[in-house]
């Protein structure tokens, strides 16, 4: 089965740098095949008998771990989760130009309510949430964007448990898929 595996936090400030050539070879040497990663924040696509999206990820934070030194949280998804993720998009995602468009991916385990109380109240004359399955999807306004909720994320508890991506780097990892 084809995968994507999505790390949160590596090469982002500086911060728990990984070459991604390191990063496909620390895959290769733990079994995976067909191993492909894109742009330097932590996007790996693979494949794998095993099924267990969990176990897997447990595997890849392990791996990182061990290889690095870097404790790394990662969600993996298959590719038919991860094509349904793209094709559930909201009505007329990506359509304004004006607007930033972000998935938040959920890292499990994860308790959906306790996020959506976490995140808080939403302005929605600049900002929009859409929960899926695994998935947040997010569009703000770029002109207010230190005016909005979705904004301020980064200080909110539930902004652990998400690893972020925007919506052409999601595009193209299906395009990569």
């Amino acid at each position: 089965m084809k995968y994507v595996a999505l790390l949160r936090g590596i090469n982002v400030g500086g911060k728990a740098p990984i070459k991604m050539a390191d990063l496909k070879s620390c895959f290769e040497t733990h079994g995976f095949e067909n191993v492909r990663t894109y742009i330097n924040s932590g996007n790996v696509m693979f494949e794998t008998t095993k099924t267990d999206t969990i176990k897997l990820a447990k595997n890849i934070e392990r791996c990182i771990e061990t290889s690095f030194s870097l404790p790394v949280r990662v969600v993996v998804i298959d590719e038919s989760h991860y094509r349904n993720i793209v094709k559930n998009v909201p009505q007329g995602w990506g359509e304004k130009l004006d607007w930033k468009y972000n998935m938040l991916f959920l890292i499990p385990p994860y308790d959906i309510d306790v996020i959506r109380a976490d995140i808080g109240e939403l302005k929605p004359d600049i900002e929009t949430m859409k929960i899926g399955e695994g998935i947040i999807y997010q569009a703000i306004l770029f002109t207010a964007f230190g005016r909005t909720t979705g904004g301020k994320l980064a200080s909110r508890v539930s902004y652990k448990k998400m690893t972020i991506r925007n919506w052409n780097t999601t595009r193209k990892l299906l395009e990569l898929l």
